[in-house]
């Protein structure tokens, strides 16, 4: 039996996740054990690991059998934006462009969102049982779990945040150096501030960045945007990133049953 591996096809308003079996290494077959509708332009990715190193490729469709795909590796695409773990991400995201001379507006606005977030109870929670001996661990536990469902309640019934000037857009990717973001016109300005707000496990956690950004892949209906990461901060950084882990196993144990 051939590996099994997965592709990423990125539509104008979401991504989807398509698994099967490598029929043919060279070139790359798959045949895939879920009905798939792909789209000749749309982005195609595809991460293989060749001597412990990762690689991610965009794939072209050459052939469509009756059950199979075969493709060509159009260009591997490692060291353009995916240093770290990234995940499909289908999320909306409030983003603002700004040129030059006002960057230093937008980063102060977005360092005072982030700082609000670490400064929530939950999180000095979280501080302390990190340092914390095992004796009031479970209280700490419990007290972390009841501010968690607070803040969602809380959440739910504030106002929304509004930044006059942002409009909403899609992510299609996150990893902890940026977004991938798809828009159906090309941004005007290399520079944009963004924030959301994502529920995680634990309850909602906010952030907030300023960002370069620049195309990344283009196709006949739309622009796919990087979005790299400027001062995010460590700490919200790494709440990504295991953000970003816990999707994965999710992920992985949708794709074994």
């Amino acid at each position: 039996m051939g590996k099994r591996v997965k592709i990423s096809v990125f539509f104008e308003d979401r991504v989807s996740a398509y698994y099967g079996i490598i029929v043919c290494e060279s070139p790359l077959e798959i045949e895939f054990d879920n009905d798939w509708q792909i789209d000749r332009s749309s982005l195609i990715l595809y991460s293989e690991v060749v001597n412990n190193i990762r690689h991610i490729f965009i794939l072209t469709v050459k052939e469509i059998k009756e059950k199979s795909i075969v493709f060509n590796k159009k260009e591997n695409i490692q060291d353009r934006f995916f240093k770290n773990r990234y995940i499909e991400f289908h999320h909306s995201f409030n983003i603002i462009e700004f040129g030059s001379s006002e960057e230093e507006k937008y980063r102060q606005l977005s360092d005072q969102m982030n700082l609000q977030e670490l400064n929530s109870t939950a999180e000095k929670l979280k501080e302390v049982y990190s340092r914390d001996d095992l004796e009031n661990r479970e209280l700490i536990s419990f007290l972390i779990d009841i501010n968690a469902k607070i803040d969602e309640i809380l959440y739910l019934l504030k106002p929304k945040i509004n930044i006059d000037g942002t409009k909403p857009y899609n992510s299609l990717l996150i990893s902890g150096e940026g977004i991938l973001f798809v828009s159906s016109q090309e941004i005007k300005e290399n520079n944009i501030m963004l924030y959301t707000t994502i529920r995680d496990s634990g309850g909602f956690f906010t952030f907030s960045s300023i960002c370069s950004t620049s195309i990344f892949y283009k196709t006949n209906k739309y622009f796919v945007y990087a979005a790299n990461f400027i001062n995010m901060n460590q700490n919200i950084q790494d709440k990504i990133i295991k953000y970003i882990f816990r999707l994965e196993r999710d992920m992985l144990k949708e794709a074994n049953k």
